[in-house]
């Protein structure tokens, strides 16, 4: 560990950097830090189920001659014998660095680093661990919506994914408990409230230990480039200036509510006529379908895909966030992306009590 003013951060990523919230939740914050702190090196040590090319890495990552990524191959998880690999490959790399942080993004990639810190004995170095969301909820909550009920062997698909929720389970109380942090220097960065309150509850973790993170909220559009962004999307889009603009930023997957949110949609129009829906994504087809059983009027929506650097200068258009989600301990202690790039823009969020962060404000 050096000892002199430069620090020297390792941040450890098991998710993937092709993981939809990498750049904006991940890369970003990180970079700001950089611009911030001229003595902050950076090196991403980042386990993929297949290693970039140079050419996606620097994509990604830019040239950046105090940012450095590292890449390990991950296999599938199995249960914590499938971290064996991982770990001892992180053991191995972390002799070879000089660090003196390191911060690893969720409960895979914070017991990789734990058990690697304790091979090299070396429990002094500062942890942070970002807790994002529940590992093994989330892995239930996708294994439902997985299962056909023509499955033949959906008794073994059941047996086999609560075998793995078991296991996933397990690694985050190994990695939240109280007793963890005692033995390292340890901090659990928590995105909400709600989900400090879940890991000191089922996982037993310290309260002291835990604390919310800020870094990566995005920061509120000033007033005035709001009003001079929504003038210039609303004339772009043809949408009059007496409208109310209810906004969907997001895919079409079942999880995200996309169908309840243009029906919630349909309700508003056909109160008030001069309700217009503004849906921001990829998935066109499957939205212009749904909006059509409807008979919302094509004159009273807008169906578009655009560049990430683009979203907030749309989003500045409308007056409200669509923002349902289904009732989940998942959905209760999120922070979800879309619910922040909203609120930097002042829209009011249109939501169903299902997030803590929006039913408790």
């Amino acid at each position: 560990m050096i000892k002199n003013k430069t620090k020297q951060l390792v941040f450890v990523v098991y998710d993937g950097i092709k993981n939809s919230v990498f750049q904006s939740q991940v890369l970003k914050p990180i970079l700001d830090e950089i611009e911030q702190n001229e003595d902050l090196h950076v090196t991403f040590i980042c386990f993929e189920k297949h290693i970039p090319k140079k050419e996606d890495s620097i994509k990604i990552f830019g040239p950046h001659e105090r940012l450095t990524s590292l890449f390990i191959h991950r296999y599938p998880f199995l249960g914590k014998l499938s971290l064996i690999h991982a770990i001892s490959c992180l053991t191995s790399l972390l002799k070879t660095l000089n660090f003196d942080q390191i911060t690893a993004r969720g409960p895979l990639a914070g017991y990789v680093t734990l058990q690697a810190l304790s091979k090299i004995k070396n429990f002094d170095i500062p942890v942070v661990i970002q807790a994002r969301g529940l590992c093994a909820e989330e892995y239930r909550y996708a294994s439902q919506k997985s299962i056909s009920s023509n499955s033949k062997n959906i008794g073994i698909k059941a047996l086999w994914d609560k075998l793995i929720f078991k296991s996933l389970q397990k690694i985050e109380k190994s990695v939240y408990r109280a007793q963890t942090s005692d033995t390292f220097n340890l901090k659990i960065e928590a995105v909400s409230l709600a989900l400090k309150d879940y890991l000191i509850q089922e996982f037993g973790a310290d309260p002291v230990k835990i604390i919310i993170a800020i870094n990566d909220i995005p920061k509120t559009i000033d007033k005035y480039q709001v009003v001079v962004w929504r003038t210039q999307v609303r004339d772009e889009l043809a949408i009059p200036d007496d409208y109310t603009v209810y906004c969907y930023s997001g895919s079409f997957k079942p999880w995200q509510c996309a169908k309840e949110t243009i029906e919630s949609f349909s309700f508003q129009y056909f109160k008030d006529p001069k309700s217009f829906m503004l849906v921001l994504t990829q998935d066109q087809e499957p939205f212009e379908n749904e909006l059509k059983k409807f008979d919302i009027p094509k004159s009273n929506y807008i169906i578009k895909n655009v560049k990430p650097e683009e979203l907030y200068r749309y989003l500045c258009a409308a007056n409200f966030g669509f923002l349902l989600r289904e009732q989940d301990i998942i959905n209760w202690v999120s922070r979800p992306t879309k619910m922040l790039e909203y609120q930097a823009c002042g829209l009011q969020i249109i939501h169903n009590n299902t997030i803590a962060w929006l039913a408790k404000s």
